[in-house]
């Protein structure tokens, strides 16, 4: 036997599920584009890669079946997170720019605004490489390591032509 929805209950279930379906569509287009396949847990929360979808098309299902009261509400509860806490791409990609620029001027003291500029049309797929490229060249430093050192040279390969001004730090 199935829970029946009010009809205003099926419309709340309906919107945030289109909602939530178009952030997690419009994070794996942008991430797609940078050849990206996995999407941050913080911004589609467990639909980060296509095999956790309900079809190949569509991250959470439509479907206004449920099982039990209970089913219904944890369904209803992830849901509202979409609304609530997690934010949209273009939102995530900001606070990671604003992240990276705050680390590498603490790091580094002040930063160029040539640098500073390229930190900030960086996208956030292209800021998650750099992040996991400065964690793999911290981890291969082990004892050695020094955050200005990494980071200067993680920065390096990202930005090539900046290469002079970050050794001058």
């Amino acid at each position: 036997m199935s829970y029946k929805l009010t009809s205003q209950q099926k419309d709340e279930i309906r919107r945030l599920t289109q909602l939530a379906n178009r952030r997690i569509k419009a994070a794996q287009r942008a991430y797609e584009k940078e050849g990206k396949t996995v999407l941050p847990r913080d911004v589609v929360g467990d639909y980060q890669t296509k095999h956790q979808w309900a079809t190949a098309s569509t991250p959470i299902s439509r479907s206004v079946r449920f099982e039990s009261e209970e089913a219904y509400r944890r369904q209803l509860r992830d849901l509202k997170r979409f609304e609530v806490s997690r934010p949209g791409v273009r939102d995530y990609t900001r606070v990671q720019r604003n992240k990276a620029t705050e680390a590498v001027r603490s790091t580094l003291g002040d930063i160029t605004p040539s640098l500073e500029n390229k930190l900030g049309k960086m996208t956030a797929p292209q800021l998650a490489d750099f992040w996991r490229d400065f964690q793999a060249r911290a981890s291969r430093q082990g004892m050695q390591y020094s955050s200005q050192a990494v980071l200067i040279e993680t920065m390096s390969e990202f930005f090539p032509e900046d290469r002079e001004a970050l050794e001058g730090v």
